[in-house]
């Protein structure tokens, strides 16, 4: 059939009804919504009225060998359910059977121990204790000890595969025998005694030095329970109520437990899950029921079993308490305001420690009081209840939301509130435990289709397994239409319940099933379809937009049944894949992300919606408008059915448009993918990773399915035009002209590559030129890409340039990207796509010419020049080759206002600097130095950006005298070169403070020094002072001239004690280089270089390490660090004038000093001696560099002072120097 001429617009609007649909079965209300009043017993039998809620698929009886083994039975026996390995487990006193119900006869035995078994769990596995091949843990407890087996388990056909793993994981059970197990979702294992105590089991990996490999605590008993004998605590445990279960709430952290006095108490288990906090026992359970619901009877109400409801299901209600009378009670661990006015705050209450946990609404069990429940299940909305029906069997209540009435009072009243369809199922035997076993949870069960799975139950007896299936509105049509005799009331009435909307909905779905319908339904189907199925009318209420209406120019229109099932049909179809990616990036290649099953499964469904709505006149698009036009009998009523079959033509167009996305999704896994798209640019890949279905159905996905089909054409051995022929018949509405004429050119470019003669090749490179020319507009970077890659293997320079400047200039014939350039190219401008376009363009001219490095400068004069945009695109190509000579030859003009224009780069900046120094610009090439040193935004290093600062000195005072002085005044240079001479300064303090930070290996912080120059001030607080930086420190303090005279002594205090006392250092010759290499950075900085202070640090550790002192270190240490004789002296001297007179201690001080001073005399006579000056031109350097008549006065005061103290070998050497001194001077 022929598919309509749909616009895109009209497209548009049918993929938002869509969604729109889509959303209102998303906006089904959650359990806490619908229970807002105090208690509530509303309940509705289905249609037909023997419709049963769930039922009964199979059912399996137990294994004769178990009925064998039952019989043995001495002592206890206990069952239950393990759905996530698919087995029943029972115990016949201290055997363990885990039987396979999928597999009637297959069961495993386990009779490792000789206790009777009271108790089994299976719970997850902690991290990093068991091999990967155990996925569960089973716990298994006795009265005298609770041992663990590893479970293994391999899904597959009928149950799969269970390997138990012995595990030697035992701890005693001090006679508690443990009524219920429950694991957390991280492994923790909890464990509820008879003697009330909530414990948990602890296991490790192995035993430790002072503890073993598992142990049991106890989680609710107190400290003194530590301290009181075995005995004792078990003759108190009557004192308690024995506890009955332990369920826990992985979503919330909490753990409830539930006693045999119907008391409910409830833990917090932390944040993280590994703690353990007793929060709230509820001790009148009934009670509060009652106040809630009078008709409730409160006294001496029996729980059977507790439920958690999962967050995900309901962000203010936690917990539900099934009675055995067959009420449900729902509690609440959320405050109230926080219920009932925030959702937000309820949702984030609900991750936190509760503070209260209220019985908050009651739901009476349906229909009369029965028999007493034993045995219940609830979950996603879902509640089977078990009880006794006759001495053989039992009857399995099913309860479940009635959607559609809750849907229909929602639409009609502020809140609705919960109405439930209830109906029994008969199962042989005695319940023991109900579980779910599979299926899909849906909260909306009217939003569902064929394919979803419905819901699977276990119910597990004492005569073997029962298989329930959940039965939603669908099933309830299908089993209505599958009577022999439709009755018209319940065809009516099933009608009014669920809305023609939805009914018409179910319609599509059992016409479109997967499995063959029986004919009967089919027909019924139909006939409900079609004859029932409404016409489109006029609104009576004023306009506005509904999901089911379509405004007109007439007023709006009630679209009919038919349209709007049909299109929540589609939607529902549709749903699975409509927002999720459809491709997904692997490295620089695309894969396919949709699951191929699930989109194999979807197409299916489309296609045969597709042939049912093209085998009826009333849907084929092209008979719409006669079909309208023959059924209209007034003006209003033909307005109306145009609108519908206006309407049914766009969905029918949207179906058509999916069918051929998913066919072509189809089409990419038999072709090379990969290979396909690592030819693409980046770009498109990741625009392509980006799609979701439904922007491939409609929007842009129809572009980026051509450049995706286009690449694939590339990629085939084949000749494109066999595979536009496959694309064409798969999806012929991927394809346009211009499609077509790319695909021709290509052609053509193929032909030229294989042609023998030049003539021939010429002429359909030409060809190829001219069809690409007229379509160059539309023609992505991808194909002009690969067209100029062929041109260029053809040698055919010429075209690649022509083609793509034709591209450039087609895509924006007003050249609005030269006006946004003009602007300053500024953020969020809508005309910056057109000038990316442009650049990508000109990026097809310039990759050629890199290719083909070193170019002939002839070819590059061949370049077209009207283009300005493409010359600046020339311009950074040139400077990436380091060409910049050849750049100024060719354009010089234009150099400085295209390195002028942002975005600043560092290329940019070291080509306008060179720029200015070669036209003689020298400070205006030592402002851009200094903005390259100083900025944060380029990727620099320090040692770069203190050679940029060391230029920009040099440059600013080569501009004194230069022509281009004159246009700067002098001080505003003499200011220029201060500011960059104190910035280099910074500068090399930081880079001292870098290199300490590699020396420590602190790699972080060293490459935060890189990023841009720090003030004197940040240095010091962020990386000296904290990271105890000394060397750095005084540097800082000379760059700041730092005044603080004690702060600068303890920092040399510091430094030169802690390198004294490295083990690894050589001791005071250590602390002589440290000062020297210190001394010739800081002198004469008084504020971070003291000298009389760093001598007496000097001297009193020389007299603290008299083996290590060497005559001279002192003064040689101040030599080596560059400070003159005379400085030195004046510093030694006014040391020698503190400590002369003071005690004998200060008299070695005071020895030392003068000692020092000797030789430093010593020193310096002799370095004068030696020089080759005139005689008197050396005695003016005497008396300049060195204060003799001072110095000869001191050693006469150290002579009289030795003499004194009698050191004959200090005066010695005293007088010897003073002689010599004498001599000269």
């Amino acid at each position: 059939m022929a598919s309509s001429t749909t616009t895109e617009a009209a497209l548009e609007q049918a993929a938002q009804l869509v969604e729109s649909k889509q959303q209102a079965d998303a906006k089904f209300p959650e359990i806490s919504e619908l229970l807002h009043a105090s208690s509530s017993c509303e309940y509705e039998a289905g249609i037909p009225p023997d419709w049963q809620v769930v039922r009964k698929q199979r059912a399996v009886g137990l294994p004769d060998a178990l009925f064998e083994q039952y019989d043995l039975l001495e002592c206890r026996c206990f069952m239950g359910l393990f759905p996530e390995i698919g087995r029943a487990w029972i115990t016949v006193d201290h055997r363990l059977f885990l039987w396979n119900y999928e597999d009637e006869e297959d069961f495993y035995t386990f009779e490792g121990q000789e206790q009777v078994i009271v108790s089994v769990g299976l719970v997850r596995p902690q991290r990093g204790v068991f091999v990967d091949d155990v996925k569960h843990v089973l716990v298994v407890a006795t009265p005298l000890e609770v041992f663990l087996l590893g479970v293994g388990y391999r899904a597959g056909p009928r149950g799969g595969d269970v390997t138990l793993y012995a595990t030697q994981i035992s701890v005693a059970a001090d006679g508690v025998a443990m009524t219920s197990i429950a694991g957390t979702a991280d492994g923790r294992i909890l464990m509820a005694g008879n003697d009330g105590a909530l414990y948990e089991l602890q296991y490790r990996a192995a035993d430790g030095w002072l503890s073993r490999r598992a142990r049991k605590v106890n989680l609710t008993a107190g400290v003194l329970s530590y301290f009181v004998p075995t005995f004792l605590s078990a003759a108190t445990r009557g004192a308690v109520s024995a506890a009955v279960s332990v369920v826990v709430d992985d979503t919330r952290r909490l753990a409830y437990v539930l006693q045999q006095d119907a008391a409910i108490r409830l833990f917090w288990l932390g944040a993280d899950g590994s703690a353990f906090e007793h929060v709230l026992t509820h001790r009148s359970v009934g009670a509060a029921a009652a106040l809630l619901c009078p008709q409730f009877e409160g006294t001496g109400v029996e729980l059977v079993s507790l439920h958690v409801i999962p967050i995900h299901e309901s962000r203010s209600l936690a917990l539900v308490a099934v009675t055995s009378g067959g009420a449900r009670i729902y509690f609440s661990t959320v405050g109230r305001a926080q219920r009932l006015h925030s959702t937000v705050a309820a949702a984030a209450a609900a991750s936190e420690k509760p503070a209260v946990f209220d019985v908050v609404h009651v739901r009476l069990a349906p229909g009369s009081p029965g028999a007493r429940v034993h045995a219940a299940y609830c979950g996603g909305s879902t509640t089977l209840l078990a009880r006794a029906a006759g001495e053989d069997h039992d009857a399995v209540v099913g309860i479940a939301p009635a959607s559609a009435q809750i849907l229909a009072r929602a639409a009609r009243q502020p809140r609705a509130s919960l109405v439930e369809l209830a109906a029994e199922a008969r199962v042989e035997g005695r319940t023991w435990a109900l579980a779910e076993i599979g299926g899909q949870t849906m909260r909306n069960d009217l939003a569902t289709v064929d394919a979803v799975p419905q819901r699977r139950f276990a119910a597990l007896t004492n005569a073997g397994v029962t298989v329930l299936e959940q039965q939603r509105p669908l099933d309830m049509l299908r089993a209505l239409l599958s009577q022999p005799t439709v009755r018209d009331a319940e065809l009516r009435a099933f009608v009014s319940t669920y809305g023609l909307d939805e009914a018409c909905a179910m319609c599509y779905a059992l016409l479109c099933a997967d499995d063959t319908q029986p004919m009967r339904v089919d027909a019924a189907a139909r006939r409900l379809l079609f004859e029932h199925g409404g016409i489109p009318r006029a609104a009576e209420a004023p306009a506005f937009a509904t999901a089911s209406g379509t405004e007109q120019s007439g007023g709006q229109v009630e679209l009919s049944g038919r349209h709007n099932g049909l299109a929540m049909y589609l939607a529902r179809v549709l749903q699975p894949v409509w927002t999720l990616p459809a491709l997904a990036a692997d490295g620089a290649q695309l894969r396919m992300a949709l699951n191929t099953q699930l989109l194999a499964s979807v197409q299916r469904r489309l296609q045969r919606l597709q042939r049912f709505v093209a085998s009826d006149q009333r849907f084929v698009p092209d008979q719409l408008g006669n079909f309208a036009a023959a059924v209209a009998q007034t003006a209003d009523s033909a307005r109306c059915w145009q609108a519908e079959a206006a309407s049914l033509a766009a969905l029918y167009d949207l179906l058509v448009r999916a069918i051929e996305v998913a066919s072509f999704a189809d089409l990419l896994c038999e072709l090379n993918l990969p290979a396909a798209s690592a030819t693409m640019p980046p770009d498109q890949r990741q625009q392509l990773a980006d799609a979701t279905f439904a922007r491939l159905v409609c929007g842009t996905g129809r572009s980026l399915c051509r450049d995706l089909a286009l690449a694939l054409v590339h990629a085939q051995p084949v000749g494109s035009s066999a595979l536009s022929d496959v694309l064409g018949a798969r999806c012929a509405g991927m394809f346009s002209a211009a499609d077509v004429a790319l695909c021709r050119a290509l052609e053509h470019l193929r032909a030229a590559a294989e042609a023998d003669e030049d003539a021939a090749a010429a002429t359909l490179a030409r060809d190829a030129l001219e069809l690409l020319v007229g379509i160059a507009a539309s023609l992505s970077i991808q194909q002009l890409r690969d067209a100029c890659a062929a041109f260029e293997k053809l040698d055919r320079l010429s075209c690649v340039w022509t083609l793509a400047l034709a591209c450039a200039t087609q895509s924006d014939p007003r050249d609005t990207a030269l006006a946004f350039w003009g602007d300053g190219a500024p953020a969020g401008d809508e005309r910056e796509a057109l000038y990316r376009r442009r650049m990508d363009c000109y990026n097809v001219v310039l990759e050629m010419l890199d290719r083909r490095w070193p170019v002939d400068i002839r070819v590059l004069q061949q370049l077209p020049r009207e283009d300005p945009l493409f010359q600046f695109a020339l311009f950074d190509w040139l400077l990436a080759r380091d060409q910049s000579s050849l750049l100024f030859r060719m354009h010089a003009p234009l150099v400085e206002q295209y390195l002028l224009i942002e975005p600043r780069t560092l290329e940019k900046g070291d080509m306008l600097w060179h720029f200015y120094v070669q036209s003689s610009q020298y400070y205006n090439a030592a402002l851009v130095l200094q903005q390259l040193a100083c900025a944060s935004d380029l990727d620099l290093s320090l040692t770069k950006r203190i050679e940029y600062l060391s230029l920009a000195i040099t440059n600013a005072k080569t501009s004194v005298g230069s022509a281009s002085a004159n246009a700067v005044p002098a001080d505003e240079l003499s200011l220029m070169v201060r500011e960059t001479e104190d910035l280099l300064d910074v500068a090399q303090v930081q880079l001292v403070i870098q290199q300490q930070l590699e020396q420590q290996q602190n790699n972080e912080a060293a490459r935060d020094l890189d990023r841009r120059i720090y003030t004197v001030t940040e240095l010091y607080d962020r990386f000296a002072e904290p990271l105890r930086l000394w060397d750095a420190m005084l540097l800082i303090f000379k760059a700041s001239n730092h005044d603080d005279a004690q702060m600068v002594e303890d920092v040399w205090q510091v430094l030169l004690r802690s390198v004294l006392d490295d083990q690894q250092s050589t001791g005071l010759l250590a602390v002589s280089s440290k000062v020297s290499q210190l001394g010739s950075r800081l002198y004469p900085s008084a504020s971070a270089f003291p000298l009389t202070v760093v001598a007496r640090i000097l001297v009193d550790l020389s007299l603290e390490r008299p083996a290590e002192y060497s005559r001279g270190l002192i003064f040689n240490t101040f030599v080596q660090a560059q400070v003159p004789h005379g400085a030195i002296f004046d510093a030694l001297n006014k040391l020698y004038s503190q400590r002369a007179s003071s005690s004998q201690g200060c008299s070695e001080f005071a020895a030392l000093v003068a000692r020092e001073v000797s030789l430093l005399a010593a020193d310096w006579i002799d370095s004068q001696a030696s020089s080759e000056q005139p005689r008197g031109l050396r005695d003016e350097k005497l008396v300049d560099s060195l204060p003799v008549m001072d110095v000869d006065t001191a050693l006469s005061q150290y002579i009289i002072n030795a003499t004194l103290s009698n050191n004959q070998e200090l005066k010695s050497a005293l007088q010897h120097v003073q002689e010599r001194l004498r001599q000269i001077f």
